[in-house]
């Protein structure tokens, strides 16, 4: 089982509410293996965020992806994506 963290994901659930409060409306997905922990999230058409598409295919309509390498966390990888999230979100917006 080399790789693999067996320590609790004891922030997870932190990690979580922060990216509800932030990214309401937001769908997102976690995975993780001996190699890496990743996450996804992209806005649903219920989150107030779903206007700044600008086309399909757009990568903010793509959705962010994280791949971190082990050792990590879920809680690491969602707040990865949390960040480039609100980082193009800032973006969009002329913040």
């Amino acid at each position: 089982m080399a790789g693999w963290q067996t320590a609790p994901q004891d922030d997870l659930q932190m990690a979580i509410a922060e990216f509800k409060s932030k990214l309401p409306g937001w769908w997102y997905s976690l995975g993780e293996c001996q190699v890496s922990c990743d996450a996804s999230c992209a806005p649903t058409v219920e989150s107030e965020h779903i206007h700044l598409i600008e086309r399909q295919g757009d990568p903010f309509d793509a959705g962010f992806d994280a791949d971190l390498p082990q050792p990590s966390t879920l809680a690491d990888a969602l707040r990865d994506v949390m960040r480039q999230a609100l980082e193009e979100i800032r973006k969009r917006k002329g913040n």
